[in-house]
């Protein structure tokens, strides 16, 4: 256990700790990450090996109960009486046995029972009934089957709390872990800002730089009261019905995840504090570092990481390949900025001419506005083979692509993969 408790302080030092490493170790539904403690690891493999010590006859148990615990493990030389005392916690075994079992007389106290320190097992069998002469098995009580799993002990050994569904929800399946742990800090309120740094005792001058006009900085105002803040809420809970006015950062992102949504939208809905409260702080810290950042490139780097969170669930744009199928494509400015989104229901087809037929949509906005300079992303790594003459098409869009080819003809076009 000592080379547990140094390996645990490798990333140790008299330095300042955001969170211990006991709250680190904790399920990520208690409030922590999910990382697991050395010592508590530890401590259910040593109860792998009792159990194995305990039930599982070999050499090396024999061994060790030889050498160890033979003194431990062997009945008591005592005058008490066989029959009549309560020598085994149940009561008399003369009031315990059936009234017609003819008990022998001739044995009267426990240490007649006993040979060279150990029970003499078939001296029982004569004296008791059979249903009196069962041996004890053992029965892991934490597992259902009875049987020991080191999974199982540390569960039952490791440090708790209580449950939340608040530190569920902040832990998003698909996001990447850097966002989902920056909000784990932003809701545990683990971030060098000027107040938090103010109260541990470093004085300092505070500025807040997401605003023109800048207040202290502080947890409230970064991620919920500043003027930027309050755009980028109002743009994705507005949309929802979620009245921000009154609230804090942590009841306004509570009411979020809490909205009834239909399950489609459900994930989305869980990653968007996140990834809201994680595009607010690198603009924060470009603006720090001299990099000026707007409010909606903020929004569009918002919308762009669930729009790939949402690929990563629901990578096509037919659901049954072929089945229920739809298109869209949006179209932004030099500078990232949405200016116009178009989205429609289509009949039932497959994945691949869904987006065939949705690049077509595009190509021909793109011919009908006359842009001399296109850049064309799509998530379909089939299309942008066949865009490039590396592969050739199925047959199921040779129709689509030949348009393509005389759309995208003359003109400037960049296709690349996202």
């Amino acid at each position: 256990m000592e080379v547990v408790s140094k390996v645990e302080r490798i990333t140790g030092g008299t330095s300042r700790h955001w969170a211990s490493w006991n709250t680190l170790c904790m399920p990520v539904e208690e409030g922590g990450i999910g990382f697991r403690s050395l010592h508590d690891v530890a401590k259910a493999l040593f109860s792998k090996l009792w159990w194995n010590y305990r039930t599982k006859p070999s050499l090396w148990s024999s061994f060790l109960c030889q050498k160890y615990c033979k003194k431990l493990n062997s009945p008591k030389m005592g005058s008490s009486l066989f029959w009549f005392d309560n020598w085994t916690g149940l009561g008399a075994l003369y009031f315990l046995v059936p009234q017609d079992f003819g008990i022998d007389e001739t044995v009267h106290n426990v240490n007649d029972v006993i040979e060279d320190g150990e029970w003499d097992v078939d001296m029982l069998f004569e004296l008791l009934p059979k249903d009196f002469t069962v041996f004890d098995m053992p029965f892991w009580m934490l597992e259902t089957r009875g049987y020991f799993s080191v999974k199982s002990a540390l569960d039952y050994m490791r440090r708790r709390d209580e449950p939340k569904i608040t530190y569920r929800m902040t832990w998003v399946k698909g996001l990447p872990f850097k966002i989902a742990f920056f909000m784990w800090k932003v809701w545990k309120a683990k971030l060098p800002l000027d107040d938090f740094m103010k109260r541990i005792g470093y004085c300092m001058p505070s500025k807040g730089w997401c605003c023109v006009q800048p207040n202290e900085e502080s947890l409230q105002h970064l991620f919920f009261r500043s003027e930027t803040t309050k755009t980028t809420w109002k743009y994705f809970l507005l949309r929802e019905g979620i009245v921000v006015e009154g609230l804090t950062l942590h009841q306004a992102i509570t009411k979020y995840w809490t909205t009834n949504v239909c399950l489609r939208i459900k994930l989305v809905m869980q990653a968007l504090p996140s990834c809201v409260v994680w595009e607010l702080w690198k603009r924060r810290n470009s603006m720090k570092y001299g990099n000026a950042v707007s409010t909606s490139r903020v929004i569009y780097h918002v919308s762009s990481n669930l729009q790939a969170l949402v690929k990563v669930r629901n990578p096509g744009a037919s659901r049954g390949n072929p089945g229920r199928s739809s298109i869209g494509f949006c179209v932004r400015n030099e500078k990232g900025d949405t200016i116009m989104a178009v989205g429609k229901e289509i009949e039932e087809t497959t994945n691949t001419v869904a987006e065939a037929k949705a690049i077509i949509k595009a190509l021909r906005f793109y011919r009908s506005q006359q842009y001399s300079h296109v850049w064309l992303q799509t998530d379909s790594m089939l299309l942008k083979k066949i865009m490039d003459g590396i592969w050739k098409p199925p047959w199921i869009i040779v129709e689509q692509v030949e348009e393509m080819m005389q759309l995208m003809n003359g003109d400037n076009y960049k296709v690349s993969h996202i």
